[in-house]
């Protein structure tokens, strides 16, 4: 075998196995940064009709504020007095986003805490799977909150679809 044969034959297996490589890697690739992963940078409004998960309802709608910042952090507001009903209380969310190029969705992970006068009552989980408009103007998908109590056992379930609308 010639030199060049050679090389061509290296040549040939390392772009072959940089190519099975990059069609089926071994994770999913997640950024917070680039102009695809910042078309979500902004504040919206965020409406969304939630239940028991596994129940046949009925559903509740839940209303908040969402701002997602450039960089992967993000800040929810909930659409209700500081001191609800029943003395019931919580923080505004906060978590992080990714964005995925491969499946071209954004993932949200949000965090809060409740409180019944003035009484920790626990957290809640929010895992949101996002999907963006054609236009840009909205996210939306499915959504499940987890809910813990102090000790950390699990209280509750819920899960339904949202869509958060660019204000």
């Amino acid at each position: 075998m010639n030199t060049k044969t050679a090389l061509s034959v290296a040549l040939l297996a390392i772009s072959t196995a940089a190519g099975a490589a990059a069609a089926n890697p071994a994770f999913d690739p997640q950024t917070t940064s680039g102009w695809f992963a910042n078309r979500i940078v902004g504040a919206y409004e965020s409406k969304a009709m939630v239940r028991d998960c596994g129940s046949a309802g009925p559903d509740r709608p839940v209303i908040n504020t969402i701002i997602f910042n450039q960089g992967g952090t993000a800040v929810a507001m909930p659409r209700f007095p500081p001191q609800g009903a029943n003395n019931f209380s919580r923080t505004n969310d906060m978590g992080t986003w990714t964005y995925n190029p491969r499946t071209n969705r954004y993932s949200v992970s949000l965090r809060y805490y409740a409180f019944v006068n003035g009484q920790l009552q626990g957290t809640a989980q929010v895992e949101r799977d996002l999907q963006m408009s054609a236009d840009r103007n909205s996210v939306s998908g499915p959504v499940h909150v987890t809910t813990y109590a102090p000790d950390g056992s699990v209280a509750g379930d819920v899960c339904g679809t949202a869509t958060s609308t660019r204000l």
